[in-house]
């Protein structure tokens, strides 16, 4: 058997030619005609040389781009891409890589976020997962797509399997977040249950347990709704679900009494009302309901002054203490209230008179007049004005009395005052007192006004808020007004006369001393009246006289416009002369004085008469 050594085919027969290529097969070229028949590249057109170029790029490209799909759709590069991701935390590489079974599940960020954490809590179940999905790669091209029940490892998070075809040629494997089963265990039957919002139908409940079925890492609010002829009562809790979870969901139900301050009170649960009102006793029972704190509770009531509630509370035992509580802009009314009846206190104080009280409409309780009766009666009198006002607003108390509503506080007031007999002069001295005070609303004026007061042990500082108080305009109006102005005139005509009668007396002990610094000390120093009551010592040793004081009597003060005082006297001396003889002597003097830092001085004797003259 013969084979050309042109074309390697086998020649059939005895020839001297090749069948296929008609090579002379001797070595001798007999096929000049055939060969010289095929066309050279140059003799070949330009449009069949572009046609034929084109091809060949064609070709490599193909071949080009087959080389980078079998390299971006190889197992082992596509597994490292997975731990490189995986390990760097990269979750949107990570949502792009994964998909699940379920079409109504697709991974998102929180997905592989709450997979993330699992993970990095739990470095075994990341290392065992990391095994597994290596066995996976290796398997993957004899294993179709199987149902998670089906798994070599059914608990496996993620898997690694080959599905269909990418780009018509080429093995598409896919990297696939498990769904894992769902349980909760609850102590009721026919309940509602949700999942993230949507309600959905248990696949199996046994023993108080629960199969929700199946779903891929991730948080999931899960609810339970339970209808009872009170109210809808809901269970929520949010799991973190990776593999499978087991979470309990009981219901601790109970029957709650709520206390407050009203009868009438509207009760509320978890923000709607339950059409349920509180008794005569000021109580109401609620139930069934949950005593785990996940519902609240309010009550709530409409006054004259407005609507009032109390704080919300969870629901957390089988009684209840909810009062009902002014809001802050009835607080402020209140205080307003308070405030107005001090005012009112502090002038009527300063005119001693009771109708004072009743200014800005301010009701007027029996307690507070027959209080104010006590501290302005026919022999002592009270006399002051308040400086200053705090109180506990957050200690506020609301009741009802006999149809009354009351809001009692405690109250912190520091006052000017002071309490004398009729006639004494007035001393206003710094005094603090702690209270608690009643205001009673009165819906024709629409105000709180003061009822009543008692002693209070203790004030909270730290909850302390001060009430503005002009004390300088109260101080002025005390000062001017005439009850005041009176006894305040009286007591500074007692002080300069005593002033006066002390200034002659130690006038005498210092002319027979000849000592001028007894009186020195009581001499206005602006004045000239120092270098008279000198010349007169000089003048009194010079003629050897002495002198007794027989008696002084003050015949009249008289206020100037400046500040200070004519005092108008009669002064009657024993005068001794050198020569041992005496006379009785009687003057009527005038005197000036003057107010300075607080003190008296004497400013001047404007002048003196003799009105009387005997011998001894």
């Amino acid at each position: 058997m013969k084979f050309c050594t042109f074309c390697g085919k086998k020649i059939q027969g005895n020839t001297s030619h090749c069948n296929s290529c008609g090579a002379n097969i001797h070595g001798k070229e007999t096929h000049t005609k055939r060969v010289a028949s095929m066309p050279s590249l140059a003799s070949l057109s330009l449009k069949t040389k572009i046609i034929i170029g084109a091809a060949i790029l064609f070709f490599i490209a193909c071949i080009s781009l087959y080389k980078v799909g079998d390299t971006l759709t190889d197992k082992s590069n596509l597994m490292a891409d997975f731990e490189e991701h995986l390990e760097t935390g990269n979750i949107d590489e990570l949502v792009s890589i994964l998909d699940s079974r379920k079409d109504s599940e697709k991974v998102t960020k929180k997905n592989v976020q709450v997979l993330l954490t699992y993970l990095k809590e739990n470095p075994d179940q990341k290392e065992g997962m990391i095994t597994q999905l290596h066995n996976n790669v290796k398997t993957a091209d004899v294993h179709t797509v199987k149902a998670h029940d089906d798994l070599e490892s059914p608990n496996q998070l993620i898997t690694f399997e080959k599905r269909g075809k990418k780009f018509l040629i080429y093995d598409n494997y896919d990297f696939i977040m498990e769904s894992a089963p769902m349980n909760v265990y609850t102590n009721y039957d026919d309940l509602r249950y949700y999942v993230n919002g949507k309600e959905i139908k248990p696949e199996s409940g046994e023993g108080g347990s629960v199969n929700f079925g199946t779903f891929i890492p991730g948080t999931y609010k899960v609810k339970a709704v339970l209808t009872s002829d009170f109210v809808e009562l809901e269970k929520e809790v949010d799991i973190q679900h990776v593999g499978q979870t087991n979470t309990d969901l009981f219901f601790d139900i109970d029957y709650t009494t709520i206390h407050t301050n009203s009868e009438g009170a509207s009760v509320w649960v978890n923000g709607k009302d339950t059409g349920m009102k509180t008794t005569e006793d000021n109580t109401a029972e609620i139930g069934p309901v949950l005593t785990d704190g996940s519902m609240k509770v309010q009550v709530k009531k409409d006054m004259p002054f407005g609507t009032v509630q109390s704080d919300v509370l969870a629901i957390e035992d089988d009684v209840l203490d909810a009062p009902l509580t002014l809001s802050d802009k009835q607080k402020d009314q209140v205080k307003e209230g308070l405030k107005q009846y001090f005012l009112n206190l502090s002038k009527a104080l300063a005119y001693q008179d009771e109708k004072y009280l009743k200014e800005e409409s301010n009701e007027v309780s029996s307690f507070v007049s027959s209080s104010f009766q006590e501290l302005t009666g026919d022999d002592w009198k009270t006399f002051g004005y308040i400086t200053g006002l705090e109180v506990d607003s957050k200690a506020i108390y609301l009741e009802e009395v006999d149809g009354e509503w009351l809001a009692t506080l405690p109250i912190h007031a520091e006052w000017m005052q002071d309490y004398v007999y009729s006639g004494d002069p007035i001393s206003l001295t710094k005094e603090s007192d702690v209270s608690n005070y009643s205001l009673s609303y009165a819906p024709k004026s629409k105000k709180w006004s003061v009822a009543s007061w008692s002693s209070a042990w203790d004030f909270d500082e730290s909850n302390a808020q001060k009430i503005d108080i002009d004390t300088a305009a109260l101080k002025k109006q005390m000062e001017t007004a005439p009850a005041f102005s009176v006894i305040s005139q009286k007591q500074v005509s007692d002080d300069v006369e005593s002033f006066v009668e002390s200034f002659i007396s130690n006038g005498v002990q210092a002319y027979n001393n000849r000592d001028f610094s007894i009186l020195s000390d009581d001499i206005d120093s602006s004045s000239a009246y120092s270098k008279t009551v000198k010349d007169y010592i000089d003048h009194l040793e010079k003629k050897g006289i002495t002198e007794d004081l027989v008696n002084v009597e003050i015949k009249k003060v008289e206020p100037l416009e400046d500040g200070s005082y004519y005092v108008y006297t009669t002064e009657e001396y024993n005068i001794y002369y050198k020569d041992n003889t005496g006379k009785y002597k009687a003057f009527e003097g005038k005197y000036k004085i003057t107010s300075t830092d607080d003190a008296l001085k004497m400013y001047d004797l404007v002048s003196t008469e003799e009105v009387d003259s005997r011998d001894l």
